[in-house]
């Protein structure tokens, strides 16, 4: 049985407590976007995350469940609540079993707009180099660890993964070619939202909205053809997130 655990996660559903656990440092991100568009952000996110349930409820063969009821031992891919995972996951890491590994990695896959000018020279360098590693081994839901005590950080920390697996030896960790997930790093993402800027400019939030209205919109094929029916349905989340 694989695990799909979900890294903590917000209550977007309502407001009330959406602002209660609002960190401070972002809530003026939150009040531009909420003078921008008509869908607020927590709305916004609520709708994220269910594309995101919806998505997990079809992997076969894997149960999503909280930290604490995971069983001690059992195979776990963690991943966020925006993020997806392909539907035949845990046939995949089934047919990889090694009674020796303590972790599995695969090809990381993203879904985004650039971030910044530094970050599209990346994606630039990347698509006229594919050999072009990955800044990080293991992205945030591109790999899965056995649940032990030495394991509970790197299932919380795709950086601790991407470091351990790295300097793991090989018979320990094993390597998936597969595109097994696919990360959604959304317009509401904090990463999106001017990550190092304590606010963002509505001319610069508008900007991104219009990106990634295009973004949704490209065809996807070949290996992440099992994420179209969840792109489209932020294709059309992103036509409610109207300017007001």
């Amino acid at each position: 049985m694989l695990y799909l655990w979900v890294r903590a996660t917000a209550s977007w559903a309502d407001e009330q407590a959406f602002r209660a656990q609002l960190d401070p440092a972002f809530a003026a991100k939150v009040a531009v976007w909420n003078e921008t568009f008509t869908l607020p952000y927590h709305l916004f996110r609520h709708q994220v995350r269910e594309i995101a349930r919806l998505n997990l409820s079809r992997v076969e063969g894997a149960v999503v469940a909280p930290w604490e009821e995971i069983p001690d031992g059992a195979l776990v891919a963690p991943v966020d609540d925006d993020d997806w995972f392909a539907p035949d996951l845990a046939h995949a890491l089934a047919g990889a079993h090694d009674r020796e590994a303590i972790g599995y990695f695969w090809t990381s896959s993203f879904l985004e707009v650039p971030i910044d000018f530094g970050h599209r020279l990346f994606l630039l360098r990347r698509a006229l180099f594919p050999a072009t590693p990955p800044r990080w081994l293991c992205a945030t839901n591109s790999y899965a660890a056995l649940k032990r005590p030495d394991t509970e950080l790197l299932l919380q920390k795709h950086t601790v993964a991407s470091a351990r697996f790295a300097a793991a030896d090989r018979p320990h960790v094993r390597r998936l070619e597969r595109r097994l997930s696919l990360m959604n790093r959304t317009l509401a993402s904090q990463t999106s939202l001017a990550f190092v800027r304590p606010t963002i400019r509505r001319r610069e939030l508008l900007r991104k909205h219009r990106a990634y209205r295009k973004l949704y919109e490209r065809p996807v094929s070949g290996e992440l053809a099992w994420s179209v029916p969840y792109v489209r349905s932020m294709a059309d989340l992103m036509q409610q997130l109207c300017v007001k």
